[in-house]
């Protein structure tokens, strides 16, 4: 494994530069005129591929190759049969300005002059920055940033004993799928969440530290894996990789330190752990959206604090119904659906005792101040010491509506955005063999898909057009079908002038339905397409 330091003491240099709608060069660093001996009044106006054609051996390099001659739309998809690390790399400009900023290919890394490796780094962040709507979106531009050939995201679980795949983009992602789940300590991902250390390879094929063979098979060479933090504490790992097997490693890891900080701001919340910070300082809090998490004076009670497995089970159904009392038999036919008709009693009991004491240590044996039970009905006393989740998002939503009614506008506004914050996932989406839970999430998602509508419906009316964005992507994380809310938010995109993130919306729409429903885009949808030129 190579190290950082075998370049000698020189922090190395990528040489960049920016180019408009048709490719001719219309800003020219001082750096890269240093490391290139090309002054700016050589390259200013002239087309991109003229500087790079008959540089280092007298070969152009394969993206020049293709580049369309004139007149051509810039563009950052590189041909699927060219080695990426071979490739400029491309990024479209969002906003007004058309055009596209372009890095060198990996082979014309350099030493630079004094600042110039800080100088591409403030760039590379200025470039990410733009693309943090979406994992998807940031992780493709860091790839392409990078001159790579795949880009992976892994987190942390939230009970921290695992990492799990967030999303992968590149031409091997089938092959990165192989293995979506790992323990810490294993393979790249695991390793480096583990240990908050950067791990990094030319000699790809014979690490052994990396576990996915399929990866391997397809000619991967160098590689690239960099923690991640979150508010100090470790959140997991962003993984890069090259077929080319002479990747300047002191540069990429540079690169990567310098994204590093950005990632997590891509990050869908519901994938983020939850800070005790972040919890209300009761007795009891119970998070229902995402993964069911149950927090005892502001410290999560881990699974193995409910010794009966039935016992978090019965208390997702008795928080489900908000106080509102269940007859025992009812209980035991949704924990037990096959058990004979006394035995289900019995077990029933078991777990209403072990469920009282995981959640009250101190309590009276003979009592409980969250799970009562009177005339064989059980119900979850919501008038104790306790913050749910779900309780707070119906009752925003409730409040939101009356506030409509009224009039009161800003006051549903407040409110609005207090429930979307909250919906941090599908209800108790780890549980995915209770199916008497399907009806309540579908009923819940469709309300924060309400709420999230309508919030981005007042912003834009305000004239918030940004974050009326930021809440339209952020439902559709969520819901990435949601066809409606892509006509919004490319609508919007589109009278903003933000014409290259509207055909980004765009291709994400078209992604995600032939992804999820397997269907081309609707006549509809296509319509918008015409917007977009």
């Amino acid at each position: 494994m190579p190290t950082p330091g075998e370049h000698g003491s020189h922090e190395l240099f990528r040489p960049f530069f920016w180019v408009d709608e048709e490719h001719r060069v219309r800003d020219w660093p001082e750096a890269t005129a240093r490391a290139l001996g090309v002054p700016a009044e050589r390259a200013l106006g002239r087309h991109c591929w003229e500087l790079v054609a008959g540089r280092r051996g007298g070969q152009r390099s394969p993206r020049c190759a293709h580049c369309p001659a004139a007149g051509a739309a810039v563009t950052g998809a590189a041909p699927a049969d060219v080695d990426a690390a071979r490739c400029c790399a491309v990024l479209p400009l969002a906003g007004p300005v058309r055009g596209a900023l372009v890095w060198f290919p990996l082979a014309y890394v350099t030493a630079g002059g004094f600042g110039s490796a800080r100088l591409e780094g403030l760039v590379i962040r200025g470039a990410l920055a733009e693309r943090l709507g979406s994992v998807e979106s940031a992780l493709e531009g860091l790839r392409q940033i990078c001159a790579a050939d795949d880009c992976e995201l892994f987190l942390l679980d939230s009970f921290g004993k695992e990492v799990f795949l967030v999303d992968c983009e590149g031409r091997d992602r089938d092959a990165f799928l192989e293995l979506t789940h790992m323990p810490l300590g294993t393979g790249y991902p695991g390793t480096v969440t583990l240990l908050q250390k950067p791990l990094y390879t030319n000699r790809f094929q014979k690490d052994r530290v990396f576990v996915r063979g399929a990866v391997k098979r397809r000619g991967i060479r160098s590689f690239i894996g960099m923690p991640l933090m979150d508010g100090g504490r470790p959140l997991g790992y962003v993984g890069v990789g090259w077929r080319d097997g002479s990747v300047p490693i002191q540069w990429g890891l540079r690169v990567l330190e310098e994204v590093r900080p950005l990632l997590p701001l891509a990050v869908p919340r519901r994938f983020l752990p939850v800070r005790n910070a972040d919890i209300p300082s009761v007795q009891l809090a119970i998070r229902c959206f995402g993964t069911f998490e149950v927090f005892h004076e502001g410290r999560r009670l881990p699974p193995a604090a409910f010794p009966r497995r039935k016992a978090l089970q019965l208390l997702r159904q008795l928080v489900l119904r908000r106080g509102v009392p269940v007859h025992r038999d009812r209980l035991v036919e949704l924990l037990w659906p096959d058990a004979p008709a006394g035995a289900g009693a019995n077990r029933l009991h078991g777990v209403v005792n072990a469920l009282r004491s995981a959640l009250e240590t101190t309590r009276d044996p003979r009592s409980s101040g969250y799970v009562i039970c009177r005339d064989d009905h059980y119900f979850f006393n919501i008038d104790a010491p306790q913050s749910v989740d779900l309780f707070d998002f119906l009752d925003f939503i409730a409040g939101a509506r009356t506030a409509q009614r009224e009039g009161a506008t800003e006051r549903a506004l407040g409110l609005l955005e207090d429930a979307v914050r909250l919906y941090r996932g599908d209800l108790f989406a780890d549980d995915i063999e209770d199916e008497s839970l399907e009806m309540h999430r579908v009923r819940l998602r469709h309300l924060f898909l309400d709420a999230a509508r309508t919030l981005a419906g007042i912003r834009i009316r305000w004239g918030h057009v940004d974050e009326a964005v930021w809440t339209l992507r952020a439902a559709l994380d969520f819901e990435p079908v949601a066809l409606d809310l892509y006509e919004l938010l490319i609508g919007e995109l589109a009278s903003a002038g933000r014409l290259v993130e509207a055909r980004q919306q765009y291709e994400c729409c078209c992604t995600a339905l032939r992804r999820h429903l397997d269907m081309e885009p609707p006549p509809r949808i296509r319509a918008l397409e015409k917007r977009l030129h």
